[in-house]
Parts: structure tokens; C-alpha cells; sequence
């Protein structure tokens, strides 16, 4: 009776790894792995890169990415293209089997075609204050810095803010005009707003 319990577990064994070898699917390695040859980006612009392998049911489970400069475009390890500065680079995926592909990203900026202010002219009461909002154009332009500067410091003063950066905020010292100028730091862009200060009444 033994004898028969033993054969029959033996055999149950047998069924089941039988069973589990036909539902697993045999491992079938990539023959090519290809991406697309290039890629643009504008400065902080991301796509994501998309491996292609071959055949088609290939399984790929480590992908290795890099960057030949990564002070032009990052990759992470999902193959995220991150474009950093303007300029040119390679992003290289390899699998674990040593197939390996690249894409050629090219970077480029968007410069700065102009600059206007809210106002173009203004009036203010002495010891009165006002903000001036630049606008650099176009929206997505690369690099929006601005300077500042003012033609009668002794009638308009520019004023630092919190972090020790001029921002637009003018204060009015004394009875006169001055003008006020932002330039953009990319193309020497300029918009001017003249400010007439009156006395207090």
C-alpha cells in the first residue's frame, strides 16, 4: 500500500513539473536592439527614448544608458532625454546581452527677440514706490535675465530686494524725471519707462 502511495506522488511530481514547464515561456534573447537616429531638444526641454528590439518577443530587462556629455543632455535610466545646454551629444543604450544603439541629440536654444515693460511712462508722489514688470519675448526664450539701470539715481533709485537683486522696484527720491531702462542679458534687448516724480501735496 505504501509502495502505491509513493508511485502515486512520484507521478503527481511529474505532472506538475511537466505542467509548469509547459506555462513558462522559454527566454528568448534580443538579435538587435535600435533607437531613433536623432533627436532635437530646446534647453530644458525632456523625451523620453523608446529601445526597439528585435525579434519582437525578445526579452530585455537591464537597459544601460548613458551620455557621451552630460553637461548637453542627461539620460536616466528609464531613457529620459533631458536637454541641459546648447550643443551636441550621443546617448548610448546597451542591453545585458551586448547589443548596443545610439541616438544623436542635438541642443538649441531660443534666443531673446524683444522686451516690454507695463508701463512706458509714469508718475509718482516723492517716497513712493512702484514695481515695474519686464516682459522678455518670447515666452520660451532660453536665457530671461534683465538689468536694470536708471538715468537720475538722485530722482529715481532702483531697489534691491530681499536677496540682494534689482527686480524693478524704483523709489522715487526727489522732484524731477529719470528714466528707466531694462536690458536682456541675451541681445542687448532694451525697453525704457520715463518717470516723472512730484512732490508730495
Amino acid at each position: 500500500m505504501r509502495r502505491r502511495i509513493t508511485q502515486a506522488a512520484v507521478f503527481l511530481a511529474l505532472i506538475a513539473i511537466l505542467a509548469a514547464c509547459q506555462i513558462s515561456s522559454p527566454v528568448v534573447p534580443p538579435t538587435k536592439i535600435s533607437l531613433k537616429p536623432f533627436l532635437s531638444l530646446i534647453v530644458g526641454e525632456s523625451e523620453t527614448l523608446t529601445p526597439v528590439v528585435e525579434p519582437a518577443n525578445a526579452s530585455v530587462e537591464d537597459l544601460d544608458w548613458e551620455s557621451d556629455d552630460s553637461s548637453i543632455a542627461t539620460v536616466d535610466s528609464t531613457g529620459k532625454v533631458t536637454a541641459i545646454a546648447e550643443g551636441d551629444t550621443v546617448i548610448r543604450v546597451a542591453t545585458q546581452y551586448g547589443l548596443k544603439a545610439e541616438c544623436d541629440v542635438y541642443v538649441a536654444t531660443v534666443s531673446v527677440r524683444d522686451v516690454t515693460l507695463d508701463k512706458t511712462s509714469l508718475t509718482l508722489k516723492e517716497s513712493h514706490m512702484y514695481t515695474l514688470v519686464a516682459t522678455v519675448l518670447p515666452s520660451n526664450a532660453t536665457n530671461k535675465n534683465v538689468t536694470w539701470s536708471t538715468s537720475n539715481a538722485s530722482v529715481v533709485k532702483l531697489v534691491k530686494n530681499d536677496a540682494g537683486k534689482e527686480d524693478g522696484t524704483i523709489f522715487a527720491n526727489a522732484e524731477g524725471t529719470a528714466v528707466i531702462t531694462v536690458t536682456t542679458v541675451d541681445g542687448n534687448k532694451t525697453a525704457t519707462c520715463t518717470v516723472t516724480v512730484i512732490k508730495e501735496q
